[in-house]
């Protein structure tokens, strides 16, 4: 059998599938993958071991941790999926992490995420609007970030599981703000086979400082994405190509006294304001 028989066959049998979209993807999948199994000319030692890699992601893959959403980042496959399917006129979308949790807490709007653990007092606010500028009543803000010294709770057995993450809904002006800390610069995890990986192929492993965000509301396509301080190491070297030039954004010091006083805090603190477009869904 010829390599394009092969390959024929083996998108063909795909399309009698329940879905005919599953049965086109599957098929596309197959075709590139022939290809660059051709084009490579792949060994069976190197198909072994890339099968190897695969069961070791699977191994070390749990409900905190992803590694298959990890090794879709550094190949720049989960940007991609955000280029390509980014409606228009709505904030950018950006990568989701492999430390994304469904269970973090509903908190207040306003909520002090930041308590009394070392780092630098922020407070991040903002509105959640339609594209026409028009708020967006009790959308709802999935929160999530590293604490000071760059790690999350599922790399941290110290921090409380729900450290520095929350779900909070906005008002009926679509305003949302939190008190949280300054993000940093951190490593992707590097002890699983996408750390060898980046190790292998001499890859920069860091990623810049960035607070995690989902915003969802009923008749809007969620929003997946990140927010970059701008005066953030790594910018310009993201090792998940998650930077959007839309989501760099100030994060400057603050005098204002009613928010000191809300929350007990010295000035100045830091502030970030941040408005999110959603699009309507289809």
């Amino acid at each position: 059998m010829s390599q394009l028989s092969v390959t024929e066959a083996a998108m063909r049998s795909f399309s009698q599938a329940n879905d005919p979209r599953l049965g086109q993807v599957m098929a596309l999948l197959v075709k590139h993958l022939h290809a660059f199994v051709a084009e490579s000319q792949l060994s069976k030692e190197e198909w072994l071991r890339g099968l190897e890699f695969l069961t070791q992601s699977a191994a070390i893959t749990d409900a905190d941790r992803n590694e298959f959403s990890l090794l879709s980042d550094i190949l720049g496959i989960s940007s991609m999926v955000d280029v390509v399917s980014q409606p228009d006129g709505g904030t950018s979308s950006s990568v989701l992490g492999p430390f994304h949790n469904h269970d973090s807490q509903l908190r207040p709007n306003g909520v002090d995420l930041s308590g009394d653990q070392p780092g630098q007092k922020t407070w991040l606010h903002g509105r959640v609007m339609n594209v026409q500028g028009q708020p967006i009543a009790h959308a709802e803000i999935d929160f999530w970030q590293n604490a000071d010294n760059g790690l999350y709770p599922a790399q941290d057995p110290l921090q409380d599981p729900q450290n520095l993450r929350c779900k909070i809904h906005c008002d009926a002006d679509g305003n949302f703000n939190l008190l949280t800390l300054r993000p940093h610069p951190y490593t992707v995890p590097t002890d699983g086979p996408v750390g060898a990986l980046l190790a292998a192929s001499r890859r920069n492993i860091w990623r810049p400082a960035h607070f995690h965000v989902i915003v969802s509301a009923p008749g809007y396509v969620g929003l997946v994405t990140e927010l970059f301080p701008a005066d953030s190491a790594y910018i310009d070297n993201d090792t998940v190509f998650g930077v959007r030039e839309g989501l760099i954004v100030p994060l400057l010091p603050s005098q204002n006294a009613e928010v000191a006083a809300r929350y007990g805090i010295a000035t100045p603190f830091f502030e970030m304001n941040f408005d999110f477009h959603l699009v309507p869904q289809a």
